[in-house]
């Protein structure tokens, strides 16, 4: 456990991955690492809540969050702040899938849609009680060009809407994103009007982020390292408009991962393991398309995921396989500053996220 934001400083929370393959050259961390922010704009330990393989982390409105446990079973549990001013795990729940890697939380009806990488299903899990309880399960099938990843399908992630009438999974293995309308308790039937948006074979489709104010969203393909751009017609169907490349080269393991869209600096952010990269476009406010702004080193190995803070102008990039988050500084149009302000221990770091 770990003590809760004091003093109206704001928490940052590290997913850290506490079992690991032999294979793979990095150390285990601990659980989730929180962090509170000082007056001196440096982030300072405060503790660590033990959970297993906590990959993803997603606000769970007020002083609550969530934690995907990611393994041979799929996991969910549930974080909350005590009157001590302690936060811990207070629910958990299992669930057939496998994989468990990202969370989409609706606070509106406490429903959590829960990807599961390795299983290729999506989990919704009713939120609302004092103990979690699963709301629907929904299975896929198919395959990709790609002999080592898409074998089957591998649901990496969903997104709400931005009214919250809408959930999008997104399939890297069979390189689809499956359309769902949304009952009001939170379940999902498939939307008739366009069930599911196709993408170029091997693409490889893994996290998604909605345009502000135009009708248009952006997918990262970690296989073929593109963003891809989506615009929906006055009917509400969606096709693909644009797609920009991330990596500077394609050799070797190139995998664009995470993405997010500033609305103060008009900016799309990414990031690319293999090359170990941060990559930035600017908006176009009135067409939506991308410009190719910016790019440096990550600082580390393998950058899994970020979180861009614009109350404060700075990009926290959680670094998989180095075991840090290193700390950016953004300037006034938004431009990564190439040399982090802080680096932060963080055992094969897989998540980012402001409490």
């Amino acid at each position: 456990m770990y003590l809760g934001t004091r003093g109206g400083r704001a928490m940052i929370l590290i997913g850290e991955y506490t079992q690991l393959p032999d294979w793979l050259p990095a150390r285990a961390g601990t659980g989730i690492l929180a962090l509170r922010r000082e007056p001196d704009g440096m982030y300072r330990e405060q503790g660590v809540c033990p959970a297993k393989n906590p990959s993803y982390l997603a606000f769970g409105g007020g002083e609550s969050f969530y934690a995907a446990e990611e393994g041979g079973q799929g996991g969910l549990v549930r974080c909350k702040k005590t009157t001590e001013g302690v936060c811990e795990i207070d629910a958990s729940i299992r669930f057939p899938g496998s994989g468990s890697c990202h969370i989409c939380f609706d606070p509106r009806t406490a429903a959590a849609y829960v990807a599961n990488y390795e299983s290729g299903s999506l989990t919704a899990v009713d939120c609302s009680g004092e103990e979690m309880r699963i709301l629907q399960e929904l299975s896929y099938c198919g395959s990709g060009p790609n002999p080592s990843r898409q074998t089957g399908p591998h649901i990496h992630s969903s997104w709400l809407s931005p009214d919250g009438g809408e959930l999008f999974a997104v399939d890297l293995g069979t390189d689809q994103i499956y359309r769902y309308l949304r009952g009001a308790d939170g379940s999902l039937r498939p939307n008739p009007r366009q069930p599911s948006i196709p993408f170029p074979p091997g693409s490889g489709p893994r996290h998604m982020a909605f345009h502000q104010s135009l009708p248009t969203a952006y997918v990262t393909a970690e296989l073929s390292n593109e963003v891809f751009m989506l615009q929906f017609d006055l009917d509400g169907v969606a096709a693909i408009r644009g797609s920009w490349s991330t990596a500077a080269r394609q050799e070797g393991m190139v995998l664009t991962a995470h993405l997010q869209l500033s609305r103060r600096y008009g900016t799309l952010y990414t990031c690319v393991r293999g090359t170990d990269e941060l990559v930035w476009f600017s908006v176009n406010p009135d067409s939506g398309r991308l410009d190719l702004r910016g790019r440096c080193p990550s600082a580390g190995r393998f950058p899994r995921h970020f979180l861009l803070d614009e109350e404060t102008g700075t990009l926290l990039v959680a670094n998989q396989l180095s075991g840090d988050v290193c700390v950016f500084r953004l300037d006034a149009k938004g431009n990564v500053e190439p040399t982090p302000v802080q680096r932060i221990d963080a055992p094969s770091a897989a998540a980012v996220m402001k409490l």
